[in-house]
Protein backbone atom coordinates (compact mmCIF):
# COMPACT_ATOMS: atom_id res chain seq x y z
CA UNK A 1 0.00 0.00 0.00
CA UNK A 2 1.40 3.39 -1.00
CA UNK A 3 0.84 6.25 1.45
CA UNK A 4 1.69 9.95 1.14
CA UNK A 5 2.14 12.00 4.29
CA UNK A 6 1.62 15.66 3.41
CA UNK A 7 3.02 17.37 6.49
CA UNK A 8 5.53 20.18 6.99
CA UNK A 9 6.89 18.98 10.34
CA UNK A 10 9.69 16.42 10.04
CA UNK A 11 9.13 14.98 13.52
CA UNK A 12 5.52 14.12 12.73
CA UNK A 13 6.54 12.57 9.41
CA UNK A 14 9.25 10.47 11.09
CA UNK A 15 6.87 9.27 13.80
CA UNK A 16 4.14 8.29 11.36
CA UNK A 17 6.58 6.68 8.96
CA UNK A 18 7.97 4.45 11.72
CA UNK A 19 4.48 3.28 12.68
CA UNK A 20 3.20 2.77 9.14
CA UNK A 21 6.29 0.98 7.86
CA UNK A 22 5.81 -1.54 10.67
CA UNK A 23 2.47 -2.26 8.98
CA UNK A 24 4.35 -2.94 5.72
CA UNK A 25 3.11 0.26 4.11
CA UNK A 26 5.22 2.25 1.67
CA UNK A 27 5.48 5.81 2.98
CA UNK A 28 6.35 8.90 0.91
CA UNK A 29 6.68 12.31 2.63
CA UNK A 30 5.68 15.62 1.05
CA UNK A 31 6.66 18.70 3.02
CA UNK A 32 5.00 21.26 0.75
CA UNK A 33 2.38 21.54 -1.97
CA UNK A 34 4.89 21.27 -4.83
CA UNK A 35 6.35 18.02 -3.47
CA UNK A 36 2.84 16.66 -2.98
CA UNK A 37 1.84 17.18 -6.61
CA UNK A 38 5.15 15.79 -7.84
CA UNK A 39 4.54 12.56 -5.92
CA UNK A 40 0.92 12.29 -7.01
CA UNK A 41 1.94 12.56 -10.65
CA UNK A 42 4.79 10.05 -10.40
CA UNK A 43 2.86 6.92 -9.40
CA UNK A 44 -0.48 5.69 -8.01
CA UNK A 45 -1.17 6.13 -4.31
CA UNK A 46 -3.81 4.55 -2.10
CA UNK A 47 -4.04 7.08 0.72
CA UNK A 48 -3.05 10.69 1.31
CA UNK A 49 -2.64 11.70 4.95
CA UNK A 50 -3.10 15.45 4.70
CA UNK A 51 -2.21 18.08 7.27
CA UNK A 52 -4.72 20.92 6.96
CA UNK A 53 -2.38 23.70 8.03
CA UNK A 54 0.11 22.55 5.45
CA UNK A 55 2.90 25.12 5.69
CA UNK A 56 1.68 28.21 3.83
CA UNK A 57 -1.15 26.21 2.26
CA UNK A 58 -4.60 25.72 3.75
CA UNK A 59 -5.28 22.20 2.49
CA UNK A 60 -9.00 22.93 2.28
CA UNK A 61 -8.18 24.97 -0.82
CA UNK A 62 -6.45 22.09 -2.63
CA UNK A 63 -8.29 18.95 -1.51
CA UNK A 64 -11.25 19.37 -3.93
CA UNK A 65 -8.86 19.67 -6.90
CA UNK A 66 -6.82 16.65 -5.75
CA UNK A 67 -9.99 14.59 -5.37
CA UNK A 68 -11.09 15.54 -8.85
CA UNK A 69 -7.72 14.77 -10.47
CA UNK A 70 -7.10 11.57 -8.49
CA UNK A 71 -10.59 10.15 -7.80
CA UNK A 72 -9.38 6.80 -6.46
CA UNK A 73 -7.15 8.43 -3.84
CA UNK A 74 -8.52 8.29 -0.30
CA UNK A 75 -7.72 11.38 1.79
CA UNK A 76 -7.44 11.42 5.57
CA UNK A 77 -7.22 14.77 7.34
CA UNK A 78 -4.65 14.66 10.16
CA UNK A 79 -4.79 17.97 11.99
CA UNK A 80 -4.81 19.82 15.28
CA UNK A 81 -8.01 21.62 14.26
CA UNK A 82 -10.56 20.31 16.75
CA UNK A 83 -13.28 22.98 16.82
CA UNK A 84 -16.67 22.43 15.25
CA UNK A 85 -16.37 25.04 12.48
CA UNK A 86 -13.00 23.70 11.33
CA UNK A 87 -14.15 20.09 11.38
CA UNK A 88 -17.24 20.97 9.37
CA UNK A 89 -15.23 22.94 6.81
CA UNK A 90 -12.76 20.09 6.31
CA UNK A 91 -15.51 17.49 6.03
CA UNK A 92 -17.16 19.72 3.44
CA UNK A 93 -14.28 18.91 1.09
CA UNK A 94 -15.36 15.24 1.24
CA UNK A 95 -12.26 13.80 2.87
CA UNK A 96 -12.53 10.11 3.69
CA UNK A 97 -11.26 10.40 7.24
CA UNK A 98 -10.54 12.87 10.03
CA UNK A 99 -8.04 12.24 12.86
CA UNK A 100 -6.65 14.69 15.41
CA UNK A 101 -2.91 14.92 15.98
CA UNK A 102 -3.51 14.71 19.72
CA UNK A 103 -4.94 11.19 19.41
CA UNK A 104 -3.03 7.89 19.73
CA UNK A 105 -1.02 7.00 16.63
CA UNK A 106 -2.98 3.77 16.24
CA UNK A 107 -5.99 5.82 15.16
CA UNK A 108 -4.33 6.67 11.86
CA UNK A 109 -3.86 2.95 11.16
CA UNK A 110 -7.55 2.37 11.89
CA UNK A 111 -8.39 5.25 9.56
CA UNK A 112 -6.25 3.88 6.72
CA UNK A 113 -7.83 0.44 6.88
CA UNK A 114 -11.31 1.96 7.02
CA UNK A 115 -10.95 4.32 4.07
CA UNK A 116 -9.20 1.75 1.88
CA UNK A 117 -12.16 -0.56 2.42
CA UNK A 118 -14.47 2.20 1.24
CA UNK A 119 -15.68 3.48 4.60
CA UNK A 120 -15.46 6.95 6.10
CA UNK A 121 -13.47 7.22 9.33
CA UNK A 122 -14.09 9.88 11.96
CA UNK A 123 -12.07 9.41 15.13
CA UNK A 124 -13.90 9.14 18.46
CA UNK A 125 -12.81 12.64 19.45
CA UNK A 126 -14.09 14.11 16.19
CA UNK A 127 -17.38 12.24 16.55
CA UNK A 128 -17.73 13.62 20.08
CA UNK A 129 -17.31 17.21 18.85
CA UNK A 130 -19.89 16.67 16.11
CA UNK A 131 -22.35 14.92 18.44
CA UNK A 132 -21.96 17.54 21.15
CA UNK A 133 -22.77 20.33 18.74
CA UNK A 134 -25.27 18.64 16.43
CA UNK A 135 -28.19 20.70 17.71
CA UNK A 136 -26.37 23.95 16.94
CA UNK A 137 -26.15 23.24 13.19
CA UNK A 138 -29.63 23.43 11.69
CA UNK A 139 -29.84 21.59 8.39
CA UNK A 140 -30.65 23.77 5.42
CA UNK A 141 -33.02 22.30 2.83
CA UNK A 142 -32.79 23.71 -0.68
CA UNK A 143 -34.85 23.32 -3.81
CA UNK A 144 -33.09 22.16 -6.97
CA UNK A 145 -33.17 25.72 -8.35
CA UNK A 146 -31.72 27.12 -5.12
CA UNK A 147 -28.93 24.52 -5.29
CA UNK A 148 -28.14 25.60 -8.83
CA UNK A 149 -27.94 29.27 -7.86
CA UNK A 150 -25.83 28.45 -4.81
CA UNK A 151 -23.44 26.40 -6.93
CA UNK A 152 -23.03 29.37 -9.25
CA UNK A 153 -22.29 31.66 -6.32
CA UNK A 154 -19.74 29.21 -4.90
CA UNK A 155 -18.15 28.99 -8.34
CA UNK A 156 -17.82 32.81 -8.25
CA UNK A 157 -20.09 33.31 -11.26
CA UNK A 158 -21.87 36.60 -11.88
CA UNK A 159 -25.64 36.91 -11.74
CA UNK A 160 -25.70 37.00 -15.53
CA UNK A 161 -23.56 33.87 -15.83
CA UNK A 162 -25.73 31.99 -13.35
CA UNK A 163 -28.87 33.06 -15.20
CA UNK A 164 -27.45 31.86 -18.51
CA UNK A 165 -26.36 28.51 -17.09
CA UNK A 166 -29.80 27.88 -15.56
CA UNK A 167 -31.77 29.33 -18.49
CA UNK A 168 -33.59 31.82 -16.28
CA UNK A 169 -33.65 35.61 -15.99
CA UNK A 170 -31.27 37.59 -13.82
CA UNK A 171 -34.29 38.72 -11.78
CA UNK A 172 -35.11 35.07 -11.05
CA UNK A 173 -31.53 34.46 -9.90
CA UNK A 174 -31.77 37.46 -7.57
CA UNK A 175 -35.00 36.04 -6.16
CA UNK A 176 -33.39 32.70 -5.36
CA UNK A 177 -30.33 34.44 -3.94
CA UNK A 178 -32.62 36.31 -1.54
CA UNK A 179 -34.16 32.98 -0.54
CA UNK A 180 -30.67 31.63 0.17
CA UNK A 181 -29.89 34.61 2.39
CA UNK A 182 -33.03 33.87 4.40
CA UNK A 183 -32.45 30.12 4.67
CA UNK A 184 -28.82 30.48 5.72
CA UNK A 185 -29.63 33.49 7.93
CA UNK A 186 -26.99 35.75 6.36
CA UNK A 187 -26.98 39.30 5.00
CA UNK A 188 -24.47 39.14 2.14
CA UNK A 189 -22.71 36.82 -0.31
CA UNK A 190 -19.55 36.42 1.80
CA UNK A 191 -21.65 35.26 4.74
CA UNK A 192 -23.57 32.91 2.48
CA UNK A 193 -20.39 31.37 1.09
CA UNK A 194 -18.92 30.85 4.57
CA UNK A 195 -22.05 29.17 5.96
CA UNK A 196 -22.60 27.10 2.83
CA UNK A 197 -19.05 25.70 2.99
CA UNK A 198 -19.32 24.96 6.71
CA UNK A 199 -22.55 23.05 6.11
CA UNK A 200 -21.24 20.97 3.23
CA UNK A 201 -22.31 22.96 0.18
CA UNK A 202 -18.77 23.33 -1.23
CA UNK A 203 -17.74 24.17 -4.80
CA UNK A 204 -17.57 20.65 -6.21
CA UNK A 205 -20.89 19.37 -5.03
CA UNK A 206 -23.69 21.43 -3.52
CA UNK A 207 -26.09 19.25 -5.49
CA UNK A 208 -25.11 16.33 -3.28
CA UNK A 209 -26.98 17.82 -0.32
CA UNK A 210 -30.73 17.16 0.01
Amino acid sequence: MNIIIAEDHALIIDGLRAVLEQQEMNVFPAMNEKMLYQLLNEQPFDVLIQDIRFGKTDARTIIPAIRQEFPSLRIIALTSLDDLASIQSVLATNVSGYVLKSEPTGRIIDAIHAVVSGSTYLSPEVQAVLAGNSESIPEVRLSEREKGVLKGILDEKSTKEIAESLFVSEKTVEHYRSNLFIKFDVKNVSGLVKKAILQGFYQEGPDSRN
